[in-house]
């Protein structure tokens, strides 16, 4: 097999790997947990009730099914327990003794008697009541006074003896004032009742036990009777008004009966007692399974989650996303036909809010791929192109404007945009429909010859075409561009990213276009052997500090450097920092590279104190180094060999996420500061730099990441932030650096917002150290702004 078969297996492997871990994927389940996060919070508060609410009662619309035929409601337009009509009392035995002729199973008697005048009328009551003994049932309720109180209505026990008793509750009732759901039972003076539906379906409960109710049987085929009718059936009649022979026989009284009207869907001024049947009739079809909110919130999660995870195209994903919206009404409608009770409305609210966050998303990428002073689309809508449309032949080119920021600094806002277009008027010589893309000084284009040579004849003649100068706003500017050329093999991603760093190492005098080099079948081994190759490295000078200024804006003259590290291999060329930083992490080999960069910069600093110019120097140190004190000795040790003077000396802790004890960690940086070298946070503000590890650890500067920064002149979120940083470290007496400063526009918003220190390339470039002698040499104590 050997190399060519190793990278042929691995190569697809890290791809996969890159799309799984850096791609759009995990963007995509980091918006499913954030969705599902604040989907929780609404449950918490119950916020979508009234939603779950609608659902319901559309479910009890369609289910349509029938009851079971068990349950007869016998009624009565007056109020038969009203004491100025005893005649009604006397109706209503009669109907009982009626009942009790006919077999009846069981009488639930739902409306409670308080003794009238009419003694005789209730004896006759009584009497009926009695005479069925077991099979009749009392209901006793609470119901609502006009106060709101909470009032207990029940049968006197001159009326109804010893007869078995049941509660009903007209409180139990939500927001909207529908029963959703009920009790087993109820404890009224430390006793313990069946609930009205409960005893109708003859099933026990748990005390504290509820089930819902399904509204889902037909409310016009539930049987009905009268009292009247009963009260007044001779023996003899051929024909009864109602079956009720071994059944269940609810009484009470109609909607006509002002005392006796709750709502239920469909019917807002049903009789009471049908809220009760129901529940019986739910109870006796056993439709108590119940989904709740956060069941369904949670399986929809998971399957969103596997849908993005499993999906190989859009096309599978939206299919996926469809399924997911499809299976709401669908189970919706089918749990109302079954008589199941399935919360939606989160799950809903879960998908609702993952398409907005992935609608923002798609928004915001659109905003960020045009160039809004120029409106050329940006140089990551050329990435996004030659991934979407996998374009797997031709060259990338990309061109640098050579001076582009210091033009820039001399124009006025209105002219800038126009100059960059004219530039791309000349590119667009001989292809007047070329796409041009822009991303600050860099503009590129994608041309599909494969031939390298004419490519680069052919940019060899744009050059002499920028040979004149530029007339922008009445100046006449002198342009001059180089190229950076990669021939597409592979990931464009990669082969964009190589143009760019390409067209960075071109000069005008020396090396205007620049080839990248082409990746090979060897790649994959070379980067397994990186580790390795990182010693030899750093023992051959090829891995180096690069210099980047920080302007102090109170004195407009650079306060100190940040040191960063690069690496040119003769045979590769640049190696991305972050690519063989991890490589050392991996391999143990960070705590050397440390060293030996932390020499490098002390040394550069002890030159630059020399030649007279007292600035500080700011190095990174991996969070992972704060786990021991062998760091202190390390920093301890350069500074001894390297003679250079620790108050001058800033450590930037990087990646504060990884700090695996902040204890540990804070003894360590107290350490540190005791030797006199001062504390950075990096990032601040993003990830896990964060003001809990502010404020657990001692930090004497704060770097403001350039998320906000980049964005302070037009995103007025940003502007607070940064003014909020700044604000802090006024009160915290900390300095407070913003870094990543493009547009030298930028500055008094900075300014205004109190930020101290700044950097970025509005002001500099990192830059070689004799260049960064060599400026200070010619121009002493003046500060970096003019050197890009």
């Amino acid at each position: 097999m050997g190399a060519q078969s190793l990278s042929k297996l691995a190569r697809p492997m890290l791809l996969r790997g890159r799309s799984l871990f850096r791609g759009r994927l995990l963007e995509r389940l980091r918006h499913v947990v954030w969705a599902g996060l604040l989907t929780l919070g609404l449950y918490s508060v119950m916020l979508l009730q009234p939603l779950e609410d609608f659902l319901r009662l559309f479910e009890s619309r369609v289910a349509d099914r029938s009851p079971s035929g068990e349950v007869v409601f016998v009624t009565s337009d007056e109020a038969l327990n009203d004491p100025r009509t005893p005649e009604n009392r006397i109706e209503l035995a009669k109907a009982l003794d009626e009942l009790d002729r006919q077999g009846v199973g069981k009488v639930f008697l739902d409306i409670p008697f308080n003794a009238s005048g009419d003694a005789a009328a209730d004896e006759t009551l009584a009497r009926a009541i009695a005479d069925l003994g077991p099979r009749l049932t009392l209901v006793d309720r609470f119901v609502e006074g006009t106060g709101g109180e909470r009032l207990w209505r029940s049968t006197s026990p001159t009326i109804g003896g010893s007869t078995t008793r049941v509660v009903s509750d007209e409180t139990d009732r939500n927001w909207l004032e529908f029963a959703w759901e009920l009790a087993y039972g109820y404890e009224v003076d430390g006793r313990w009742y069946r609930s009205f539906g409960a005893a109708i379906a003859g099933v026990e409960g748990k005390p504290g036990g509820r089930f819902p109710v399904d509204y889902g049987f037909s409310y016009d085929q539930i049987p009905l009777g009268s009292v009247a009718a009963f009260a007044t059936l001779d023996q003899t009649a051929s024909s009864i008004p109602v079956e009720v022979t071994g059944k269940t026989v609810v009484i009470g009284h109609t909607n006509q009966v002002q005392a006796s009207i709750q709502k239920i869907p469909g019917k807002f001024g049903a009789p009471a007692s049908y809220i009760d049947i129901y529940a019986g009739e739910t109870l006796k079809a056993g439709n108590t399974r119940w989904m709740k909110g956060v069941t369904t919130l949670s399986i929809f999660a998971v399957a969103l989650f596997l849908a993005i995870l499993l999906s190989s195209s859009r096309h599978q994903r939206w299919a996926a996303y469809g399924a997911l919206v499809i299976a709401c009404p669908i189970l919706t409608i089918g749990a109302a036909k079954i008589g199941a009770r399935v919360e939606l409305s989160y799950a809903m609210a879960l998908l609702l809010i993952y398409a907005a966050f992935r609608s923002r998303m798609r928004w915001k990428r659109r905003v960020e791929m045009v160039n809004l002073e120029t409106g050329l689309p940006k140089l990551r809508a050329l990435e996004a192109r030659l991934l979407r449309d996998a374009v797997g032949n031709g060259h990338i080119v990309i061109t640098k404007i050579q001076n582009y920021e210091r033009v820039l600094k001399t124009l006025r806002a209105d002219d800038k945009g126009s100059y960059v277009l004219k530039l791309v008027d000349r590119l667009r010589a001989a292809d007047p429909n070329l796409a041009v893309y822009s991303d600050g000084h860099h503009l590129g284009w994608h041309t599909a010859s494969d031939d390298t040579d004419a490519v680069v004849e052919h940019l060899e003649g744009l050059r002499a075409i920028f040979a004149a100068p530029v007339q922008v706003g009445g100046f006449s500017v002198d342009v001059g561009i180089t190229f950076g050329v990669a021939a597409i093999e592979g990931d464009p991603s990669a082969r964009l990213a190589a143009a760019v760093a390409a067209a960075e190492e071109t000069s005008e005098a020396h090396n205007p276009i620049a080839i990248a080099e082409t990746g090979s079948e060897t790649d994959l081994l070379w980067d397994i052997s990186l580790r390795a190759r990182i010693d030899e490295a750093m023992e051959a000078g090829e891995i180096y500090c690069v210099y980047q200024p920080k302007i102090d804006l109170l004195t407009n003259s650079v306060a100190g450097v940040e040191a960063l590290v690069r690496w040119h291999d003769p045979a590769r060329g640049f190696i991305s920092p972050m690519h063989f930083i991890q490589q050392c992490e991996k391999a143990g080999r960070m705590e050397h590279l440390t060293r030996y960069v932390l020499q490098s910069a002390c040394s550069a600093g002890q030159l630059l104190h020399f030649r007279g110019h007292q600035i500080t120097m700011s190095v990174n140190i991996s969070a992972t180094l704060l786990g021991d004190m062998r760091v202190v000795g390390l920093v301890r040790n350069v500074l001894q060999a390297t003679r250079f003077d620790p108050e001058y000396l800033t450590l930037e802790i990087t990646e504060t996420a990884r700090i695996s004890d902040h204890t540990v960690a804070a003894s360590i940086l107290e350490e540190l500061r005791s030797i006199g070298v001062r504390i950075a946070m990096d990032d601040f503000g993003v990830g896990a730099a964060s003001y809990e590890t502010f404020y657990e650890l001692p930090f004497d500067e704060i770097k403001i990441d350039r998320l906000f920064v980049a964005n302070i002149a037009r995103d007025p979120k940003a502007r607070a932030i940064v003014a909020s940083i700044a604000a802090m470290g006024r009160e915290a007496r900390i300095t407070v650096v913003a870094e990543g400063l493009e547009n030298p526009h930028d500055i008094p918003l900075l300014e205004e917002a109190g930020c101290q220190q700044v950097q970025g390339f509005a002001f500099s470039r990192p830059l070689s150290l004799s260049n960064l002698l060599e400026y200070q040499e010619v121009v002493p104590g003046q500060s970096l702004s003019n050197m890009v």
